[in-house]
C-alpha cells in the first residue's frame, strides 16, 4: 500500500506576528483524508526568559557601608539568563558601581556576593562574603565601597515580583541579618529558571479526536540543552502523520507555543519548519 504525500515548507516569509505562520495553498483544497507529520523544525532559541513584561527582571541587595547600608536595585535587561547570566550581570554592576576592591598585582576585582547552583540540593545559593573592617594590603578600593566598623556581608532582597519564581526565593530579606561570616542562603522553594520547557508547535487544521485540549498539536521540541540564541532542531526519525479536519480551506496557520499552549514571545521570526501533507487515499499501484 502506498500514499501520495507533499511537502510543505514554511520560513520567515510566512510570518504574520505572535509567533504564528501562515501558508497559503494558493487555492482551495480539500482536506478530506487528508493527513499532516512534521518532517523538520529549525528555530531560533530566541524567546527571552526574563522580561520587563514578564516582572520578573528586578530584585536588590542591601550592601554594608561605612556608615550602616546602601540598597543597591538590580534590573536585568530583557534577555534569556541562567543563574550564572544573573550572577554575572550582579558582579557587573556592582564593580560598575565602584562597590569592588580590586588586587593591586593580579588586577582582580573582587565583590562580596554571588549567584550560583546547587544542583546536589536543587536550589540557587545566595552567598555572602563579610567586607572587612578596612581595606585589605595590596589591594584598591572601588569608588563606592567604604568599610563597615564590624565585618559584615550583603543581603539579598526579593521583592514580591516574579523573579522570585526564577530563584526560588520567597519574598523577603537573605540572610534575614547582616552576616559576620561567610553565608549561604538557599532556595526556600524550587526555582522556575525558564518557564519554557517545550515548544510546541500547533497547525489548526489538525483533528486529534482523543484530545479536547490539544487537538491542534502536531509536535513538540525540547529546548533542553540547548543555549539561548542557538539553533533548535528536530528532525522525527519516524513521521507521525495526524488527520485533519474535513472541509476545504485555501491556508494553513502554524503556531509556536510553550507547554502550556502560550505564545512564544519570539524575537527571531526565521524558522524552518517541513510538514508532509499525506493523501490518505491509496493510490493506484
Amino acid at each position: 500500500m502506498s500514499f501520495t504525500s507533499y511537502p510543505i515548507i514554511i520560513n520567515k516569509s510566512h510570518y504574520v506576528g505572535d509567533s504564528t505562520y501562515v501558508y497559503s495553498f494558493g487555492s482551495s483544497i480539500d482536506m478530506a483524508n487528508k493527513s499532516v507529520a512534521l518532517e523538520k523544525a529549525t528555530i531560533w532559541y530566541s524567546f527571552p526568559n526574563i522580561t520587563a513584561a514578564k516582572n520578573n527582571n528586578s530584585f536588590s541587595v542591601i550592601h554594608p557601608t561605612s556608615t550602616g547600608t546602601t540598597t543597591i536595585n538590580f534590573t536585568l535587561p530583557d534577555g534569556g539568563y541562567n543563574i550564572s547570566d544573573i550572577d554575572n550581570y550582579m558582579r557587573w554592576y556592582l564593580i560598575n558601581q565602584g562597590y569592588y576592591i580590586q588586587n593591586n598585582s593580579t588586577l582582580e576585582q573582587v565583590v562580596y556576593c554571588k549567584l550560583a547552583v546547587n544542583p546536589s540540593t536543587y536550589q540557587i545559593q545566595f552567598i555572602s562574603y563579610p567586607l572587612p573592617t578596612s581595606l585589605p594590603t595590596g589591594f584598591t578600593a572601588g569608588s563606592a565601597i567604604t568599610f563597615p566598623a564590624t565585618a559584615k556581608g550583603p543581603q539579598l532582597v526579593v521583592a514580591n515580583n516574579a523573579f522570585q519564581t526564577i530563584i526560588g526565593f520567597a519574598p523577603g530579606t537573605f540572610p534575614a541579618v547582616a552576616p559576620t561570616t561567610i553565608t549561604t542562603v538557599g532556595s526556600t522553594v524550587v526555582p522556575v529558571v525558564n518557564d519554557v520547557q517545550n515548544i510546541v508547535i500547533t497547525l489548526d487544521s489538525c483533528f486529534n479526536r482523543f484530545s479536547a485540549t490539544n487537538s491542534r498539536v502536531i509536535h513538540s521540541l525540547s529546548i533542553a540543552g540547548a543555549a539561548y540564541a542557538s539553533l533548535i532542531t528536530s528532525e522525527p526519525k519516524s513521521l507521525s502523520f495526524i488527520p485533519q479536519q474535513s472541509g476545504s480551506r485555501t491556508e494553513l496557520t502554524i503556531q509556536l507555543c510553550d507547554q502550556y499552549l502560550r505564545p512564544l514571545n519570539l524575537l527571531d521570526s526565521d524558522a524552518t519548519i517541513i510538514l508532509q501533507l499525506r493523501n490518505d487515499v491509496q493510490a493506484p499501484i
